[in-house]
């Protein structure tokens, strides 16, 4: 039993090393050319893999943008969770999490701009909004898809309402309804880096995360402890 899962667990390990190889060569091909002009090949020659090997791990190009939306979901929600399972006061904890969706936004406005530059995201936006298509309603398989990503955008925001009861728990924090704090947080956020995507380029100023941090928290702190630093 126990080489069998040992079995399992590498298996899972190479399975999720190779998605994150073909999803980092799909989104650098997006880069140079953007994402209506890829192909399954275009990705198979980045990773220097065969194509049979990429279709095991991503179905066709039809899913490609939703199997990318989806891992930067993953990838945000395992960093928020190390930070929630992580040393620290909830105060310092939410520090922590503006700091890692500041630097994910970094990381990812360049590929956000070509995408939103491409009309194939429109598809994806039509789903979002419930909008039909010029061929009707979307196929169930494209609306199971996009069941899943609001699963793992939900993930995100219940890690965020976590860190928040907890510093309610704690006495840092007023009492508040924690889910809807954490949806105003992550609207606070996404403001700030749809400014910084319109802009200039240029370097994340230092100090984003430590001012976003303050103006959120002195809305959510315990009046109990005006003037003391959390």
């Amino acid at each position: 039993m126990k080489t069998n899962n040992l079995r399992r667990e590498r298996e899972l390990r190479r399975r999720a090393s190779y998605r994150e190889i073909i999803l980092h060569a799909a989104n650098r091909v997006i880069l140079r050319k953007g994402f209506s002009a890829l192909t399954m090949d275009d990705v198979a020659r980045e990773a220097q893999l065969s194509k049979a090997t990429i279709y095991k791990y991503v179905a066709g190009k039809g899913v490609l943008l939703f199997e990318i939306v989806g891992h930067s979901f993953d990838d945000l929600a395992d960093r928020f969770a190390a930070i929630a399972d992580g040393p620290g006061t909830a105060g310092e904890k939410l520090g922590q999490l503006v700091q890692v969706v500041l630097q994910s936004g970094e990381e990812m406005k360049s590929l956000n701009r070509m995408l939103w530059m491409d009309k194939a995201m429109l598809k994806l936006m039509r789903l979002f909004a419930h909008l039909p298509g010029k061929n009707g309603a979307a196929p169930a398989a494209d609306r199971k898809t996009m069941a899943l990503l609001r699963q793992k955008r939900q993930r995100l925001a219940d890690l965020g309402a976590r860190i928040l009861a907890d510093g309610v728990a704690a006495g840092e924090f007023r009492r508040l309804d924690t889910a809807a704090a954490s949806d105003f947080i992550e609207s606070v956020l996404q403001g700030y880096m749809h400014m910084r995507f319109w802009q200039a380029e240029g370097p994340l100023p230092a100090a984003a995360a430590e001012n976003l941090t303050r103006f959120i928290v002195e809305g959510i702190r315990n009046p109990q402890l005006s003037g003391k630093e959390i």
